[in-house]
């Protein structure tokens, strides 16, 4: 959808956001937007007037069923107008909005696009591929290190007393995940650690958690 494809530096919106999003007008040609949506790989399209107000959002699949069932066939299908297809309205985002709220506005209306705006005009788009890089910069998934998953107490403070069991044997904790567990007093904990080893790692962790479900180098 457009041509930014850095790695997300936070974990908010216009730290993920694709700029300069290709777009289409309410009277734009169906077949041009289904030309550039194959040319670009794109799914999703949004769609802005001429004061570059957002319309809303165009799939691919919904511009090809459009063409489908035109009656016109072959070029007077180029009398037809975006407009005619089923644009469906998207929940604004903010720049600065957060990623998990831009995640659940996405889930909830079952979507992988999200139009981006400031001062009423677009600015980017937020897709569910800016999405997934998001969550490798929270896994840390682009650097090598020891994954360790176990179940802790919800006591507070046990994030603190696991941290500090790390740092002692010189771990470098490059990412920590807190997840639902299986009982309501205790919780699920994501650790990727580097600067240890594998032992050394489960030697530290094992005496402060409830049970260690899992550890792989990755």
């Amino acid at each position: 959808m457009a041509n930014n494809m850095e790695v997300c530096q936070g974990m908010f919106v216009r730290d993920c956001m694709t700029l300069k999003p290709v777009t289409l007008r309410p009277d734009s040609d169906p077949l041009a937007g289904v030309a550039i949506c194959k040319g670009g790989g794109f799914r999703h399209l949004p769609v802005v007037d001429t004061e570059g107000r957002v319309v809303g959002v165009v799939s691919r699949a919904d511009l090809e069923l459009f063409l489908s069932k035109a009656n016109s066939p072959g070029v007077m299908k180029r009398q037809h107008r975006v407009d005619q297809v089923n644009i469906r309205e998207m929940p604004p985002v903010q720049p600065d909005c957060p990623l998990e709220v831009a995640a659940n506005l996405m889930v909830e209306h079952k979507t992988s696009c999200l139009p981006v705006v400031k001062d009423g005009h677009l600015v980017g788009v937020v897709t569910e591929t800016d999405l997934f890089k998001a969550l490798l910069e929270v896994f840390s998934g682009q650097r090598k290190g020891i994954r360790l998953t176990a179940l802790t107490s919800n006591l507070k403070g046990t994030l603190g007393v696991i941290s500090t069991a790390i740092a002692e044997v010189r771990g470098d904790i490059l990412s920590i995940n807190v997840f639902k567990g299986t009982a309501p007093d205790n919780r699920g904990l994501t650790l990727k650690v580097a600067g240890v080893s594998r032992e050394e790692l489960i030697k530290a962790v094992e005496p402060m958690v409830l049970e260690i479900l899992d550890v792989r180098v990755i």
